[in-house]
């Protein structure tokens, strides 16, 4: 499916919902099956942070990318939560997805996907593989967190495996 053939997530809609958080922003650019992802971030988010400002809101290599700027860690697990959620949810849709990475000769987009969303090309590609560094973020203070799946939650974690400062 082409890039431009599936609904996208409008900022005028963001701005609506969350008056103040999303009004400066520059850059949103992402499927509509990535909206209750930013809705939970958001609501997530704000309690713990009520200054939230989102500048940008966009895909790279077949995920969601969040642009923004706060200290409060609960903010900024939330913020990664929703981030590595993006790698198992259909931009298109929200259903589950897997990253789908082209072959090595082809130009194309990363793309997060179902089956149903995907086209005939892009179900023949291999499902990207999460890395050591998937699903896992560091603090500032160097305390390492990793996406659960199982739990929904980001749980405090060692460093990947191979991990040097």
């Amino acid at each position: 499916m082409p890039m431009d053939d599936f609904p996208r997530i409008k900022k005028d809609d963001l701005v609506a919902d969350f008056p103040g958080v999303f009004d400066t922003g520059r850059y949103f650019d992402v499927g509509s099956g990535w909206l209750g992802l930013i809705r939970e971030f958001v609501t997530t988010a704000l309690p713990y942070d009520p200054t939230l400002v989102v500048h940008e809101v966009k895909e790279k290599f077949g995920c969601m990318r969040i642009w923004w700027d706060t200290d409060v860690l609960e903010a900024r697990l939330a913020k990664a939560k929703a981030e590595m959620k993006s790698a198992y949810t259909c931009e298109v849709c929200g259903a589950d997805g897997y990253v789908r990475r082209p072959p090595p000769e082809r130009m194309a987009w990363w793309r997060c996907l179902c089956d149903e969303h995907a086209s005939e090309d892009q179900r023949s590609w291999p499902r990207h593989p999460p890395g050591r560094m998937t699903g896992m973020m560091q603090t500032r203070g160097g305390q390492w967190y990793r996406y659960d799946r199982d739990l929904d939650r980001m749980i405090p974690s060692d460093p990947p495996e191979g991990w040097s400062r």
